[in-house]
């Protein structure tokens, strides 16, 4: 399923929900530069990820994105 711009800011808001009690419990990147690092680190290596759990890898970037926003709390 191909998300849209719509489907990014839900992950944003569902992400600043996780906040609001002060930092997650269970994020592994809880800072804004282990966050942005682990973005980026995924982000250089998403394909392979997908390819290697047998899923399409998607086509379009607000999939992407939105993916790329969720994995960069636990990414390593």
């Amino acid at each position: 399923m191909a998300a849209d711009k719509h489907d990014v800011v839900g992950v944003l808001r569902s992400l600043l929900s996780q906040w609001e009690a002060g930092q997650p419990v269970g994020w592994d990147n809880a800072t804004i530069p282990a966050y942005l690092e682990a973005m980026a680190a995924w982000l250089d290596s998403y394909q392979q990820a997908y390819v290697n759990t047998g899923r399409a890898v998607p086509g379009d970037g607000w999939t992407v994105f939105a993916a790329a926003l969720q994995a960069a709390a636990f990414y390593e």
